[in-house]
């Protein structure tokens, strides 16, 4: 088959020393009684997202802006139809403390990514809206983003893509159950 040097140049693009390390880190776990195929998937998922959240955190880190007040940032740009949500929800949904997120949502209204407002039928309740600017920035993120994960993804095929995408996807949707 044509098919196995090709893999084999595709798994080549890892560093003989990365190629080691992961080498290394499934056999302690293999050694300890893990088994060897489960390893090699879990270290590897694990690996790729600390590198890919590394490279997020300098990119988020270049536009002046913390990973905690992006996660603000992205929820509000992804609520259906832009609409505003309160600081609880954003806590909740960015796994923030309902404490810190007053701070990141004060920096975020100075820097003109934010509006703050006291909802009109709640007197008692404040929404909070992602600014022009604030998807602006958003957009930003995501194109740039975008290029990085297209050239980690650029070793494999359409078909490799799609598929890689439906098994984590079910993978997930495993640990939701």
């Amino acid at each position: 088959m044509t098919d196995a040097p090709a893999a084999a140049d595709k798994t080549a693009v890892l560093s003989p020393g990365d190629a080691a390390d992961l080498r290394q880190a499934v056999a302690t776990f293999v050694a300890a009684g893990a088994d060897e195929s489960i390893q090699r998937v879990t270290t590897a998922v694990h690996r790729l997202s600390r590198r890919l959240n590394q490279w997020y955190d300098r990119q988020l880190v270049d536009l002046d802006i913390s990973t905690n007040e992006y996660l603000v940032i992205s929820e509000l740009a992804r609520s259906p139809g832009h609409a505003p949500l309160t600081p609880s929800q954003l806590a909740a949904a960015t796994n923030i403390a309902p404490s810190s997120m007053t701070h990141r949502l004060d920096r975020l209204v100075e820097r003109g990514l934010i509006t703050r407002e006291q909802d009109s039928d709640n007197r008692t309740r404040v929404l909070i809206q992602l600014s022009d600017a604030g998807y602006a920035l958003f957009v930003e993120v995501i194109r740039q983003s975008d290029m990085v994960e297209s050239d980690v993804l650029s070793g494999l095929t359409e078909d490799e893509i799609e598929t890689m995408a439906e098994l984590l996807e079910k993978v997930i949707a495993g640990l939701d159950v």
